[in-house]
């Protein structure tokens, strides 16, 4: 019993030195930052007080101003379901494109009933996923759109994404609500590149 107290009373003496320390800068230890003692989790703080880490996004208003970001000429949709628009624009990294298409009822309503979906399309010089997604699906396929190997991911054959590669540039589709895998192959077929893209 005598044991077990001392043990308890030197385990409580560790967990009370250990959270009154602090961390302030891990690069320059003699740079004395005011900081936060630990208690119950662990706080880090810059060396310099108002020091800002840039935004990996940045937002556009056109497709044309994202590319010159990038100094790229993106191989953009022209073809997509009707009554989809696009909402918004924007580059991760200076790296990837993505441009998010969204369902907004026009004139001829009946051809489409997808009131609230969205498409994000991504482009990139990258290799590898540049999807985004992380989620489990049911079906993944390989199959040649026009020479292009394209992987579909969905359920039976319904596509929630669409990824391939077509001259030098990586591109994706995510289908907020599914497609089929025919429609996906229209609006792949006309991707390319266009030098006026209007928003």
């Amino acid at each position: 019993m005598a044991t077990k107290i001392k043990t308890l009373l030197v385990a409580s003496l560790a967990c009370a030195a250990i959270g009154s320390f602090s961390i302030t800068s891990a690069h320059d230890p003699s740079v004395r930052a005011s900081s936060v003692p630990m208690t119950g989790g662990i706080s880090v703080e810059a060396a310099e007080p108002n020091l800002i880490m840039p935004s990996p996004v940045h937002v556009f208003t056109t497709v044309k101003e994202a590319a010159e970001y990038m100094n790229m000429t993106p191989q953009m949709p022209k073809l997509l379901p009707v009554g989809f628009n696009i909402q918004s624009v924007i580059t991760l990294e200076k790296d990837i494109l993505q441009v998010v298409y969204v369902y907004e009822p026009g004139a001829e309503p009946y051809y489409n009933q997808d009131g609230g979906a969205y498409i994000i399309y991504r482009s990139s010089k990258l290799t590898g996923d540049i999807s985004g997604d992380h989620k489990i699906h049911k079906v993944i396929e390989l199959e040649r759109v026009d020479g292009m190997k394209v992987t579909f991911k969905g359920s039976d054959n319904m596509v929630y994404l669409a990824s391939w590669i077509k001259d030098g540039q990586n591109h994706s589709l995510d289908f907020y609500r599914p497609v089929t895998r025919d429609v996906a192959k229209a609006i792949i077929r006309n991707i390319g590149e266009e030098q006026s893209h209007i928003k």
